[in-house]
Order: structure tokens, then sequence, then C-alpha cells
């Protein structure tokens, strides 16, 4: 039973990541699934159980910090390496996941909020230890500071409510280019800076 669940859960993200959230009904849901409305409703009470395990189980696991292919990397590669999963999500989610949930379930997006905090702050903190470490941020920069910093600017630009920037720009990876742009100006040593430059160049060429 519990292997169904799972099964229904990833192919009900991959939906919600498609369409949005608030236009998926339980019907869209079975029909997808291609199993009735009441078997769904055999593992889920009602819609809006479904999209907190949903939340719970996918959107919140996110493995851009965590995958097997980030952990050999240096500092400035594990960021320009987060760049390119937000660019291939970015490609893949075609809506606003945050705004449906913002919308229709605070309570869950109340949730996810919270875990992106946290999960910013303690990855930022470890790729500015690390960086330090391995000679590419400067020593003095206070890590701490810099990550709190850094949650709080991402927290803050790439959510279109604080109109700051729009929802197109907020979706366009140049933004997010600009950022870590900024971002690295200010932590990375003479040494990270030609090291991000010369990467920043190939991943240029790439595109």
């Amino acid at each position: 039973m519990e292997n169904k669940k799972e099964y229904i859960l990833k192919q009900v993200a991959q939906l919600y990541m498609r369409h949005g959230i608030r236009s998926v009904t339980m019907d869209d849901v079975a029909a997808e699934l291609g199993m009735s409305k009441k078997t769904v409703y055999q593992y889920f009470k009602d819609k809006a159980d479904l999209v907190e395990k949903v939340v719970t189980n996918f959107l919140m696991k996110d493995e851009a910090f965590h995958c097997e292919e980030n952990k050999g990397l240096n500092a400035i590669d594990r960021i320009l390496w987060i760049r390119q999963h937000i660019n291939n999500m970015l490609n893949l989610v075609h809506n606003n996941l945050e705004y449906d949930l913002r919308k229709s379930y605070p309570k869950v997006y109340k949730t996810i909020t919270e875990y992106k905090r946290k999960r910013l702050y303690l990855d930022n903190l470890s790729i500015m230890e690390q960086g330090k470490a391995e000679g590419l941020f400067r020593e003095e920069v206070d890590s701490d500071f810099m990550a709190r910093i850094t949650v709080g600017r991402f927290l803050l630009v790439f959510n279109p409510d604080h109109d700051l920037f729009s929802e197109e720009e907020v979706r366009d990876i140049r933004l997010f280019d600009q950022v870590i742009d900024y971002h690295f100006h200010g932590v990375c040593t003479e040494k990270g800076l030609k090291y991000y430059k010369q990467q920043l160049n190939n991943v240029q060429n790439e595109n």
C-alpha cells in the first residue's frame, strides 16, 4: 500500500509542476493515474491532504544541495551546480506552485517557507565555511551573517509579491545569475574570483 501511495504522490507532483495546484482537480488526478477517484480517496482524505503529502514528500526534498554529484565540488562549483539545477526546474515547472500554496493552502505554504529558510541558512553556512577552507572565500567575512543575509535576499528577491521583480523576471535564470555574481564579488578572494570567472565563462560558452 505504501508503494502505491508513493507512486501516486510522485505522479501528482509532476502533474502539479506541469499545471499548477489550483487548476488540478481530484478528477484530473484520478484520470492521470488511470484509477477511480474512490481509489484515490483510499489513500488521501481530500485534496488538501493530497497537497500536503505531495509537498512534504517531494517538493520539500529538493536535492540541489545534497545530491551525490554535489558532494565532491568546491564551494563555487556547488553554487554553480545549484544554478544549473534551478535552471532545469524553471524549464520544467510552468507555473507558480508557491503562489497556489499561498493562496489556497496557507498552512502548507508556511511549512514549506520555514523549511526553505532553515535549509537555505544551513547550506549557505556550510558553503561559506567550505569556501574559506579552500581559500576561495575571504576569511574575514562573517559566515553566519552572510548565510542569514543570503536567505533574506533569496526570500525577498525571488518572491514577486514584494514587487521588486516581476514573476517573469523571477522565473528567468538571468536574475539568479545577477544575484550570485553580486554574491561572489562580495565574498571571494582574488583566487576565488578568478576561478569563478573562469567557470562563468565555461557556463556561458555552453549556453
